[in-house]
């Protein structure tokens, strides 16, 4: 096993709230095209354990769902540690405050992008919204383009 520096995919979302699995889905599509080039996680939500990992990432890449925005439009925001948008007892932590996390407790933030496709339809199934699942394709594309832009800066 490669213990070099890796970059790390996170997706994430509910896979039986139509839309809402998108995340999950083009980490799953990553994963299966990049082998042991990068880790990825997929997962329902971001949580404290995944500080750790974070931290070990030569950069990270974040997938989700947005609620905002024309449906099947993809955005990319680079993101900064900053622990102001989740309270100390949060359910749900942002990439931001994961950052924060992984650089207090282990030293180490790197640089990472939040990748999102708008959706419109979160209702309970396990199907993507014709304008989500038509984007799904460009949303892996544009992940694949944002590792390769950093690997050769």
């Amino acid at each position: 096993m490669n213990t070099a520096a890796r970059p790390l995919i996170i997706g994430y979302g509910n896979p039986l709230r139509s839309d809402d699995g998108v995340g999950q889905r083009a980490a799953s599509a990553l994963a299966a095209q990049l082998g042991d080039q990068a880790e990825v996680i997929v997962c329902h939500q971001l949580t404290p354990e995944l500080a750790e990992p974070l931290s070990r990432a030569s950069r990270a890449l974040f997938i989700d769902v947005s609620v905002a925005g024309q449906p099947g439009t993809i955005a990319t925001r680079v993101v900064a540690p900053d622990g102001t948008d989740s309270g100390p007892l949060s359910h749900h932590l942002s990439a931001a405050t994961l950052l924060l996390m992984a650089e207090r407790l282990f030293g180490h933030a790197p640089p990472t992008t939040l990748l999102t496709v708008s959706g419109t339809n979160f209702d309970h199934g396990e199907q993507l919204s014709p304008a989500v699942a038509a984007a799904l394709p460009r949303l892996v594309h544009q992940a694949l383009d944002s590792l390769r832009v950093v690997s050769h800066a």
